[in-house]
């Protein structure tokens, strides 16, 4: 059973919300919930079958060490057998259109894929994520073989063809090989004239590189590169385009396609232009690219401090979970985190608007948890995702009896 909590400080009571209901209450409210997750998830199973959007768990590593809070020291075959029941538990709650991450280090990262492939399904993995975690230094390098820089994410699909995505980009340089500039191009492509893209920036006054991106975002539609068409995949219509833009120097041929872009061939090339690669990154339009699996633009150096609490080796930057929730969630949505740590996915998934629920059974739910969660809500939070002014609520409860896995 699954009761409140009297034994909270004044300031997170004037947070909770009284429910005197299920234990989960109105679908609307946060949960934090205080013992092993393994008997929540089974007490608060009627309530959340089905009915999870997003799973993101960061388990203990069986590293063989203890870290900040947590006993970390479970051996390989203690540790799948402690993560079974738990996946199961996880893939149940799980709405059709769920996912779940889990991330690891290379230690137990293909014994967890093994596993979840048996209780999800062998077609259930969407993508194994690469995160650039850490830099060496002169004092992490000492040990035998290459220094492990990277940590990785499992995303898993509760139901791939049903699966919740959106495609996200990425900020990336300005791609040099986009040299062209369109004059008229608002015209008519007879009346066209083609261009070098640095000859028209020094007319228009020049300057640096940032100069040189800033003009190109700014006239993205006009600058433009050639690529070769390849007749075989391009279709009928674009090839023979080809052909007769290959009899007429010079000319602009025009493809038009229902339902896609118009193509645009000039001497036998496909002209590409550069608006399609400008996308709103963070408020602004910046050069960007599709997101592939391997992340190393998430910075893990100064996130200390977010949260207004410390978790030494345990933290995780409020910015990838941030992607995460992006990635297969929307405003309303519940995320779920069996293993909280310090609570960065409820606060990431609050100042998202995001619902939340986290189970934690360290003492880090009283000293780090509810006194960030409390920042949040009030609006004091401004490390990490900024710009959350506060306001909500949630419910701590903590699990009666003994027992646990």
């Amino acid at each position: 059973m699954v009761m409140a909590n009297p034994n909270t400080s004044a300031r997170a009571r004037a947070c909770l919300i009284d429910d005197p209901g299920s234990p989960w209450g109105e679908p609307s409210q946060n949960l934090l919930v205080e013992g092993d997750n393994l008997r929540a998830l089974v007490a608060l199973m009627p309530e959340l079958e089905a009915r999870v959007d997003c799973v993101y768990i960061d388990p203990p590593y069986d590293t063989g060490q203890s870290r900040e809070h947590y006993g970390d020291a479970r051996g390989r075959a203690q540790w799948l057998d402690f993560m079974r029941p738990r996946f199961e538990l996880l893939r149940r709650c799980l709405a059709p259109t769920g996912s779940l991450f889990v991330q690891l280090d290379d230690n137990l990262l293909d014994y967890a894929k093994v596993m979840l492939d048996e209780v999800f399904g062998e077609d259930a993995l969407i993508s194994r994520i690469t995160l650039k975690a850490r830099a060496p230094s002169a004092f992490s390098t000492v040990n035998r073989g290459l220094f492990k820089a990277s940590e990785y994410i499992l995303w898993v699909a509760r139901d791939r063809k049903q699966m919740k995505e959106r495609k996200l980009r990425v900020r990336r340089p300005f791609d040099r090989a986009y040299g062209l500039f369109v004059e008229g191009r608002e015209g008519d492509p007879a009346e066209w004239r083609i261009r070098r893209l640095r000859e028209v920036f020094e007319e228009r006054g020049g300057g640096d590189a940032e100069a040189l991106e800033r003009f190109v975002v700014a006239h993205a539609s006009a600058v433009c590169r050639k690529a070769a068409i390849r007749e075989a995949k391009a279709g009928k219509t674009t090839a023979e385009a080809k052909a007769r833009s290959l009899e007429r120097p010079g000319e602009i041929a025009i493809v038009h396609r229902t339902g896609r872009s118009t193509r645009y061939v000039l001497d036998g090339s496909q002209l590409i232009f550069y608006d399609r690669n400008v996308a709103e990154l963070d408020g602004v339009l910046q050069p960007s690219a599709p997101m592939t699996n391997i992340w190393n633009d998430v910075g893990w150096e100064g996130i200390a401090s977010e949260g207004g609490v410390r978790f030494r080796g345990g933290k995780k930057p409020e910015r990838l979970v941030a992607r995460l929730l992006e990635l297969t969630t929307e405003p309303g949505d519940l995320v779920l985190d069996a293993f909280a740590g310090s609570g960065t996915a409820g606060a990431v998934a609050h100042k998202l608007g995001r619902r939340w629920l986290m189970i934690e059974e360290g003492p880090q739910l009283r000293t780090h948890i509810v006194p960030r969660m409390e920042r949040v809500l009030s609006g004091e939070d401004q490390n990490g995702l900024t710009g959350y002014a506060g306001g909500g609520g949630f419910r701590l409860q903590t699990l009666s009896g003994e027992g646990g896995d």
